[in-house]
Order: C-alpha cells, then sequence, then structure tokens
C-alpha cells in the first residue's frame, strides 16, 4: 500500500475471496509517498477457480482496489 495523497494517515486494507470478507488490517501511520507491505492468509481453498479483491480505505478513488483470479488444483 502506498499513501498517495498529501496528507498522513493510516488505511484499512480488506480482503474477499469469491465476494466472501476473510480479513481486514490497519496500516501504522503513513506519511505521503511512504508505503507499507502486509499480508493475508486465505485460509484453505476448494479446488476451482477463485477471485481474490484487496481494497484500501480510505482509497484515492483510482487504484485502490485491485481483483486477481487463479486456480487452485
Amino acid at each position: 500500500m502506498l499513501n498517495v495523497g498529501d496528507a498522513g494517515g493510516n488505511a484499512r486494507v480488506g480482503v474477499e475471496i469469491d465476494d466472501t470478507f476473510v480479513t481486514e488490517w490497519q496500516s501504522q501511520y503513513l506519511d505521503p509517498g511512504q508505503s507499507e507491505v502486509g499480508y493475508a492468509s486465505l485460509g484453505r481453498l476448494s479446488e476451482g477457480e477463485h477471485t481474490a479483491l484487496v481494497y484500501v480505505n480510505p482509497g484515492s478513488g483510482q487504484s485502490d482496489h485491485s481483483t486477481n483470479t487463479f486456480n487452485v488444483e
């Protein structure tokens, strides 16, 4: 996550799998231009195709969410 704003603050990052909420974490205080990396466990997923959604609140209105579709064999 990267603070692209002009003020410092904290953000919440949420993770959903197949439209189901999985987890959320809060960043440390980030000044403008600072970034932080987080990790989330998705647990055991069933075989087949899944879609992950990761989003940041508050967001910038652009590039504040990302989706990824993947297969579990």
